[in-house]
């Protein structure tokens, strides 16, 4: 499993309207080939800067997707509210943590990849 992570800065006072319309291209995405599960968050010191933290079954899956004429086609409908060009971070998971109910948290999980 992967997780990407895209950051996008939102034009001041657009906020709300990007926020509806990230919403729907999200459920256009669910039933995409290797897709697990998408969320989206804003940034609570930066109300203008948003994040979508998606996990995808493996880098193929979220690459063909990057690459696809649908995500072109939802990039040009988000263009008109971003300052800038979003960033695209994709992460591995090598180790997972989890709280516990002593003192520190041990890892639960490891990866390869």
């Amino acid at each position: 499993m992967i997780k990407v992570i895209i950051e996008r800065h939102v034009v001041e006072g657009l906020e709300e309207v990007y926020q509806e319309t990230v919403r729907s291209l999200l459920l256009q995405i669910s039933d995409r080939p290797g897709f697990l599960k998408g969320d989206a968050y804003r940034d609570v010191h930066h109300p203008n800067h948003f994040y979508v933290i998606s996990n995808w079954e493996n880098i193929g899956s979220w690459e063909r997707w990057h690459d696809s004429h649908d995500r072109q086609h939802m990039l040009n409908e988000l263009a008109p509210f971003l300052e800038s060009d979003e960033k695209c971070t994709v992460l591995a998971l090598k180790v997972s943590y989890e709280a516990q109910p002593s003192k520190y948290a041990k890892p639960t999980q490891t990866y390869s990849y």
